[in-house]
This record gives structure tokens, C-alpha cells and sequence, in this order.
């Protein structure tokens, strides 16, 4: 039996601005990058629910990760002192 990896991700595209606010955004002469943004939530699974949680997460629309794979932003440039 595989290990179980102890930590899941959900993620999910969601739309940061409203059409409005891009609009507005535009006519002052900005550019918008997309409009969207990927936000993530860990959740703590174990052998015995892991699979049905994963299942639960992609029937609602959501991508199921590891935490592995997650970047997180407050860490990046974060360096051991020395380096």
C-alpha cells in the first residue's frame, strides 16, 4: 500500500475583479493579467478518508493536490541566513 500523503490541497480558479471594476480599470488606461487568481486550502486527510474526501473535492469543481506541489508566495525569497 502507498503512504498516504497527511495533507491534500483543494484549488480552484476564482475571479478576483468584477467585470465592472476591470472596465474601469481599462478606460484609466491599465491593464488587466487575467482577471482570475488560483487560491488553495490544506486539508488534513488520513488512509481512511483520503480517497472520498479527494472525491467529494473534485465532484465540486475543485483540483486535488499535494502540498508538495503548492508555491506559496510568503516564502518565496525567504533564505537561510548566510545564503
Amino acid at each position: 500500500m502507498p503512504k498516504c500523503e497527511r495533507w491534500i490541497v483543494a484549488k480552484k480558479l476564482v475571479v478576483v475583479l468584477d467585470a465592472a471594476t476591470i472596465k474601469e480599470i481599462i478606460d484609466l488606461g491599465g491593464q488587466v493579467g487575467g482577471g482570475w487568481c488560483q487560491v488553495h486550502q490544506h486539508i488534513h486527510v488520513n488512509p481512511d478518508n483520503k480517497e472520498k474526501i479527494e472525491k467529494l473535492l473534485t465532484d465540486k469543481g475543485y483540483e486535488v493536490d499535494i502540498t508538495s506541489s503548492i508555491r506559496h508566495p510568503e516564502n518565496e525569497g525567504v533564505h537561510e541566513v548566510g545564503q
